[in-house]
């Protein structure tokens, strides 16, 4: 079932298959990329080039469905914050407890220092508790705290 529940969650590849040890090479290849750039802008630079606008979204909305779903978030807020499906936000759990836990771990912890990242979480969180009592009536349309 877990494999099943990846295949549509993650970005297809494809139907030809690589040999593990070239599937292997290519992946240390990109990891050594990524950790040998230290410098934000070169980053930028690097993850403008190499993926496209869609790819980044996606990647970012993993994060914030992450980052909302350990706030205690409910699925269903979750999904109309960041236009996915209830479904899309319970794999992102289960893929998180099942496999992804340390790796998000790292990336929150990273957060949770960054001063940027920090003010990112916190406007994240504010749109949520926003959208809850907008829905319910509770606020003027366009007040966010």
């Amino acid at each position: 079932m877990y494999n099943a529940l990846l295949q549509y969650t993650m970005t297809q590849v494809s139907k030809h298959k690589l040999s593990k040890k070239t599937e292997t090479e290519l992946i240390g290849s990109l990891i050594t990329v990524f950790s040998t750039i230290t410098n934000s802008k070169e980053m930028v630079v690097f993850i403008n080039a190499f993926l496209t606008d869609t790819e980044k979204l996606m990647l970012a909305k993993r994060l914030a469905l992450i980052i909302l779903i350990l706030e205690g978030m409910p699925d269903s807020q979750i999904s109309s914050i960041l236009h996915v499906t209830r479904i899309t936000v319970a794999k992102m759990r289960y893929f998180y407890e099942a496999r992804g836990k340390e790796g998000y771990d790292i990336a929150l912890s990273k957060i949770n220092v960054d001063k940027r990242l920090k003010a990112f979480k916190k406007v994240l969180i504010s749109l949520a508790r926003y959208s809850v009592r907008a829905a319910g009536g509770y606020v003027k349309p366009g007040i966010i705290d």
